[in-house]
């Protein structure tokens, strides 16, 4: 299922569905999805080192996303379902991002972590201050292959992230959240004093 993100509304594009239903999940996806089941039952303090270890996985085998999943729509990111928990404990995505495509500024209402697959995304991490409501760049970094990084649900970990470069890039997301609420439930939008 491709579920496209466009800033504000959330919307959901069944575009690409029987494709990806066409490629069923391979042993590289139930291996990290197991991995991912065994994170999420460890005490919360384990989550980002048993999460570094799924992502391990993923980064070892290039079947993991079909080629359907690696298609990024042509004015925003799409973010492409590969697994969604049957209990609604967590959701694992494929986004593919084209050239110039970013995220809005915004935290998480939910635990979230990320992997960059292929090519390079700019990461723009901001400080959000509550007393005016906005979130302040502190800076950009730009990450390649293999970079990865896990956040706590709330606004400590406010940040932006997208393609600055020529090339589609993909990244892997697992949430903390069922599949279907992905669109609605994962980015916690804020003002920026600067975009």
């Amino acid at each position: 299922m491709l579920m496209s993100t466009a800033a504000p509304a959330h919307t959901i594009d069944l575009q690409g569905a029987a494709a990806l239903a066409a490629d069923p999940p391979g042993a590289a996806l139930r291996h990290l999805v197991r991995l991912v089941e065994a994170a999420i039952a460890a005490p919360i303090g384990e989550l980002a080192e048993r999460l570094d270890l799924a992502y391990a996985v993923a980064h070892a085998d290039d079947s993991l996303v079909p080629a359907a999943a690696r298609v990024a729509a042509p004015d925003r990111y799409a973010r492409h379902l590969l697994h969604a928990d049957a209990q609604g404990r967590f959701a694992i995505l494929a986004l593919a991002w084209g050239p110039g495509q970013f995220s809005p500024v915004h935290g998480h209402y939910t635990w979230c972590s990320y992997a960059v697959l292929d090519g390079r995304l700019s990461e723009t991490t901001y400080d959000y201050d509550a007393a005016s409501g906005l979130a302040r760049p502190l800076g950009t970094e730009v990450l390649a292959r293999g970079a990865r990084r896990c956040e706590y649900a709330g606004l400590s970990a406010v940040h932006k992230l997208g393609n600055a470069e020529d090339n589609v890039a993909l990244s892997l997301h697992i949430y903390g959240i069922d599949g279907a609420r992905v669109a609605t439930h994962v980015n916690r939008v804020v003002p920026s004093t600067q975009h």
